[in-house]
């Protein structure tokens, strides 16, 4: 009668153990878990997206005298905090040659990038 008990507890055992090594049951929950730290992820980066999209309203909302590719690179410059902190390095600290963004739009965009709190992100 005891043996009983650890003989079915044995047997659930195997049973869990197999049933976690079926393929499907990997893809359900690995699929949870690219849910999940999707959510997650998207909660961190929240507010530096809000920073960078703030960056982008500013600068972009009054000039209108650029064209497409200068859009483009801003876009593209203000897709991430390392890449906002690469260009201000380059081009506003060094002051390199830029070859999309230059004169007062390069000013201005200078002066937008200090003016928000992305210098300050570690």
């Amino acid at each position: 009668m005891k043996y009983r008990r650890y003989v079915f507890a044995a047997i659930g055992v195997v049973a869990v153990v197999l049933l976690l090594r079926l393929a499907i049951t990997n893809n359900f929950f690995g699929g949870v878990a690219n849910t999940v730290s999707g959510w997650v992820n998207t909660v961190l980066t929240a507010s530096e997206r809000r920073m960078l999209t703030s960056l982008q309203d500013s600068f972009l909302r009054n000039n209108m005298s650029l064209q497409p590719h200068q859009t483009d690179y801003v876009y593209k410059v203000t897709s991430s905090i390392d890449s906002v902190k690469n260009f201000h390095y380059l081009y506003c600290v060094n002051d390199d040659k830029n070859p999309y963004l230059f004169g007062n739009n390069l000013m201005k965009f200078c002066s937008d990038i200090q003016n928000s709190k992305i210098l300050d992100q570690p």
